[in-house]
């Protein structure tokens, strides 16, 4: 029985000890004091907002005169699977749901 409690200490005191430090680390003051991190274009923006609003806009039309002009990879293939799928939820919708169906009926879906 002193076997037992002796092992029952070490084991108490062994939780005890301070693995870390004196205190937990928390996330620094200086990180959440600190300014902001503002991305390079917003000073321009903060400048000038129409010229900036104006070449995002610019962008934008590029990027949509882009994809305008090239089709997606697999654009047919995607088609296909598309047209596909829409006719089997077509067909799905048109089915009864199992607990009206009779047994046997090829218009039901399978169980």
């Amino acid at each position: 029985m002193g076997r037992i409690w002796g092992a029952l200490a070490l084991a108490s005191l062994a939780a005890c000890g301070d693995m870390v430090g004196d205190y937990p680390e928390l996330m620094p003051t200086d990180r959440l004091l600190a300014e902001p991190a503002l991305p390079g274009h917003a000073t321009d923006a903060g400048r000038d907002p129409a010229a900036a609003g104006n070449a995002l806009d610019a962008r934008g039309r590029s990027l949509a005169a882009r994809a305008g002009a090239a089709p997606a990879a697999g654009d047919a293939a995607l088609q296909r699977r598309a047209e596909a799928l829409r006719a089997r939820a077509k067909a799905l919708s048109q089915q009864s749901p199992a607990e009206d169906c009779p047994e046997g009926s090829a218009d039901c879906p399978p169980n």
